[in-house]
């Protein structure tokens, strides 16, 4: 039986990969170099240290290590500011229906807590009974730690969870952890999903279609 669902939140709850894309690119820019926009929604769920070496290698722009963390920050500053917070329609709605329900929900995300907390109102974030970001763990998606780290907390069983995810990461990281994944076409075309046991066009699907899901 399933007992919880496990989310993810750049591209499954809010629609902001775009903005952490223009954050890169502007700090990529300022060094000459220009990042593909999807470069950055394929390696979505990895953490900041772990893309950053992707994007050098693609824009030809080293960045020193020494660096790193400074860079990191000077772009979740930058995306802070520009971003526009915009969710999907009716997902907190759905959220709250799955509750009624008896599941219990999680929120993981390798986005960092303050831009959680930006993008996740208070009131919301009662939705979620536990919400892990990058601070929480110290191998991000694929890795399966993040959703297993959200699993125990939870108080359930693995075989117990499915995993609502928008990208190939996380979908590897889900299946990586033992759990169903359900995976929404909302940033990636189908065919970088098709890891994933069941693709949906949008959130508002979940509440019919999880009554198909039985381990």
């Amino acid at each position: 039986m399933i007992k919880a669902i496990l989310f993810d939140m750049d591209g499954v709850i809010v629609d902001t990969l775009h903005f952490h894309y223009l954050a890169w690119d502007k700090m990529f820019r300022e060094r000459g170099g220009l990042v593909d926009k999807h470069t950055v929604l394929l390696h979505e769920g990895r953490n900041s240290r772990e893309i950053l070496p992707i994007l050098m290698k693609e824009t030809n722009v080293i960045i020193p290590e020494n660096e790193w963390d400074e860079f990191i920050d000077r772009k979740r500053e930058y995306y802070r500011s520009i971003v526009e917070i915009k969710y999907f329609p009716n997902v907190f709605n759905v959220i709250e229906e799955l509750r009624k329900r008896g599941l219990k929900t999680a929120l993981v995300t390798a986005s960092a807590r303050k831009n959680m907390e930006k993008a996740i109102p208070e009131d919301k974030r009662k939705l979620f009974d536990v919400i892990l970001t990058a601070e929480n763990f110290k191998k991000a998606k694929p890795n399966p730690d993040p959703y297993l780290e959200a699993q125990k907390q939870l108080g359930v069983e693995v075989h117990e969870c499915v995993v609502v995810e928008n990208a190939p990461l996380g979908i590897e990281a889900a299946k990586n952890a033992g759990m169903i994944c359900i995976a929404i076409e909302t940033t990636l075309e189908r065919e970088f999903l098709k890891n994933a046991d069941f693709i949906i066009n949008s959130i508002e699907e979940l509440p019919a279609f999880f009554p198909v899901l039985k381990r």
